[in-house]
């Protein structure tokens, strides 16, 4: 069987990365994106006998994700799977959370996933097939208490939940799957900036979750949001 093409966003630490490294054990071709170099990430692979292809770009950035989806192209053809895992925090107290904060956080978080998406589906629709995860949170999911100071975070995660479900809808027909993974804390930078204190599950805990959202053995998951609590130090 030819390996799935698989683009990650946000790939050069953290979840993203970890996503790297399951993916490719599972046998995906993994292109990794993120605005800083991932290359460390795709030498591990590489060195783990995977196929991983880094590649510098910016979700906000619609000219860079159409330059790094054409270089995945070039490289392995079309795209078969997306993880959308890009994101940005600003955190901070509301009263400071000024316009271009916001507008920061909306071009990432929301947009950005917006824009891979597109790009992917070009790939995806006229072949009948395909799965795009968007990672969201559970500081965008109603009734879950929420952390102070994160309200633009909380709000954009909040829309990439609606965007998936109403994304989810319109791509089924031509045999896609959308689906969402709102993760509790993970042990990754951005949650050492938002709550230091907070113990959170590894990376790794919840790429495996990732990876079987991806499988064929998840064919029957469309249009979820999957909520996932993983104890801190889940293995």
């Amino acid at each position: 069987m030819t390996p799935r093409v698989t683009v990650i966003t946000g790939a050069s630490r953290g979840v993203g990365a970890a996503c790297a490294r399951r993916l490719a054990a599972d046998g995906h071709r993994v292109a990794l994106l993120a605005r800083s170099s991932c290359e460390p990430v795709a030498a591990e692979v590489r060195a783990a006998g995977g196929e991983a292809l880094a590649l510098v770009a910016d979700v906000a950035r619609p000219e860079s994700v159409q330059a790094a989806f054409a270089a995945v192209r070039a490289a392995w053809g079309p795209v078969d799977v997306l993880v959308n895992n890009a994101a940005r925090l600003e955190p901070g107290p509301f009263a400071a959370l000024t316009p271009e904060r916001w507008r920061a956080l909306w071009e990432v978080n929301v947009s950005g996933a917006l824009r891979c998406s597109q790009a992917a589906l070009e790939d995806m629709r006229p072949r009948g097939r395909g799965v795009i995860v968007n990672v969201a949170s559970v500081g965008g999911v109603s009734g879950i208490p929420k952390l102070p100071g994160l309200v633009g975070y909380a709000t954009t995660k909040g829309a990439l939940i609606a965007f998936s479900e109403a994304l989810a809808a319109e791509v089924a027909p031509a045999g896609v799957r959308v689906v969402c993974v709102s993760p509790g804390s993970v042990s990754t930078a951005m949650l050492a900036e938002a709550a230091p204190e907070a113990e959170g599950m590894p990376p790794a805990a919840l790429a495996d979750v990732i990876a079987f959202l991806v499988s064929d053995a998840a064919r029957a998951v469309h249009q979820a949001n999957l909520v996932v609590w993983g104890p801190p130090g889940a293995r």
